[in-house]
């Protein structure tokens, strides 16, 4: 049976050094930290990115209000009525101007963007802020979860990164230090080295 790589660092033996040991004990960590905190630390921040979301999608919905609009004719003829088209025949966003009837009941206008084909007296959903003003639609349930997935993975994704550059570059600062005593130790062994009754 072939021995796990790296086992002979556990073992007590006189070629052993205290770097090994030191290097192994960090190799351990860093898996037991990747496995475990990794996902925790994942679990965590998406829940506060969901929770964030949601009390930011609460807000919106409680803040804005959806209006049916309709598309006024344009100063000029060829702006504004008609979404020109881009090079691949998809529809491109342009400016219009639009009315609607306020909760107060009077009629209000504005310039907003627009996407796609709309002629002059379209009616079209728009959401309204409290003031009266266009706004984005309140953000979705389906986007606050889908951005609080994204911020767990690349929270966890980020924690085992780092989890292992630091053991690399441990396993890196090891490998010098070991380098640097193998060179001491070949400077004083290479003043006997090749010497007749040397170490006689």
């Amino acid at each position: 049976m072939r021995s796990i790589p790296g086992n002979w660092r556990w073992r007590p033996n006189p070629l052993r050094r205290r770097s090994d040991l030191v290097e192994a004990w960090a190799g351990l960590a860093a898996v037991a930290i990747t496995v475990v905190g990794a996902p925790a630390a994942g679990i965590a921040a998406g829940r506060a990115v969901d929770t964030t979301l949601r009390h930011a999608a609460a807000t919106q919905r409680a803040q804005r209000h959806e209006v049916r609009a309709v598309v006024l004719p344009a100063a000029r003829p060829r702006s504004g009525t008609i979404a020109p088209r881009s090079s691949d025949g998809q529809a491109t966003s342009h400016t219009a101007r639009i009315s609607w009837k306020g909760a107060d009941g009077k009629p209000h206008q504005a310039l907003v963007t627009i996407v796609g084909r709309h002629t002059a007296g379209t009616t079209l959903p728009v959401w309204i802020d409290r003031d009266e003003r266009p706004v984005d639609p309140p953000l979705d349930t389906a986007t606050a979860t889908s951005n609080a997935v994204a911020a767990g993975v690349g929270a966890a994704a980020a924690l085992a990164a780092l989890v292992m550059a630091a053991r690399n570059l441990l396993g890196w600062r090891l490998l010098r230090r070991r380098l640097a005593d193998w060179e001491r130790a070949w400077s004083r062994i290479g003043q006997d080295w090749g010497r007749a009754g040397a170490g006689g």
